[in-house]
């Protein structure tokens, strides 16, 4: 009797030790759940604090009658806190830029030559020849360049424009453009001196900041805003003027790593 009664016990330890793991499991996974809602729930805001501060900048230098109107002569970042959201910003005039679309071809390969110093020369024919096969309206491949034959062979569902750049962010399906070289990196030339003032004798540091593709009359805007570690996102807007206030007609977006981290993240 004794021993049946030892074995009963023992069945219903076992069980309950079996429950108490099915609720410890339920709980983990409960707990594991909302941490992952949580995490969305964040990210999602940040994104829109930043997109609302991007709204913010933009109507910011939507008019002439602005306070900030006449930066673009400066070619300086400053600071703003829209929202609470720490965002450097630099306007310019593009008329300072080389135009993709209507430079002639020596100009566009010494710029390229210019950025690329640091690479091999064959690497910097290959995507200077690949660029200009792009534009041209022909099917004739350069010494270095690279035609429909040379995307179609890779797999690729697209091949070289044949006419005119449409968008400055098309120079990324090139062949032999990188996202560095394209993008560069805006944060580490905003801390260059500490105080997010570029030395006068520096220069573009990318495709994207030594090209563009509108005439003398469009605004740009660069906008930096900061995220987790050295992760930050790049905007670069262009504003064209209609009647009375600057209008953004391409926005582009995306989100890059520093190669150094800014003054405040050291401390």
């Amino acid at each position: 009797m004794k021993l049946e009664i030892l074995e009963n016990r023992g069945s219903i330890l076992i069980l309950v030790l079996w429950v108490l793991a099915l609720l410890a499991y339920l709980t983990g996974d409960y707990l594991a759940h909302n941490r992952e809602k949580s995490a969305i729930c964040s990210t999602s805001w940040n994104v829109e604090k930043g997109s609302q501060a991007i709204n913010s900048v933009m109507e910011l230098f939507a008019t002439d009658a602005s306070p900030l109107s006449g930066q673009e002569e400066e070619s300086k970042w400053l600071a703003l806190s829209p929202g609470g959201v720490k965002v450097w910003i630099k306007v310019e005039k593009e008329k300072e830029r080389i135009n993709m679309n209507s430079a002639p071809d020596p100009d566009i390969r010494e710029k390229i030559l210019e950025l690329m110093t640091d690479d091999n020369e064959e690497r910097a024919d290959k995507l200077i020849d690949a660029i200009l096969d792009w534009r041209d309206p022909d099917n004739l491949t350069r010494l270095h360049g690279a035609e429909s034959e040379y995307y179609e062979n890779q797999g690729l569902p697209y091949g070289p424009g044949n006419g005119p750049f449409k968008a400055l962010t098309e120079l990324l399906l090139v062949r032999g453009m990188t996202t560095e070289l394209f993008w560069g990196d805006p944060l580490a030339s905003i801390n260059e001196k500490g105080d997010g003032e570029k030395s006068e004798e520096s220069g573009p540091v990318s495709i994207s900041d030594a090209f563009t593709l509108f005439d003398g009359s469009v605004k740009r805007l660069t906008m930096v805003i900061r995220g987790r570690g050295n992760a930050y996102d790049l905007v670069l807007a262009f504003l064209r003027k209609r009647g009375v206030r600057w209008q953004p007609f391409q926005v582009y977006r995306t989100t890059l790593i520093s190669s150094m981290r800014t003054q405040e993240a050291k401390h």
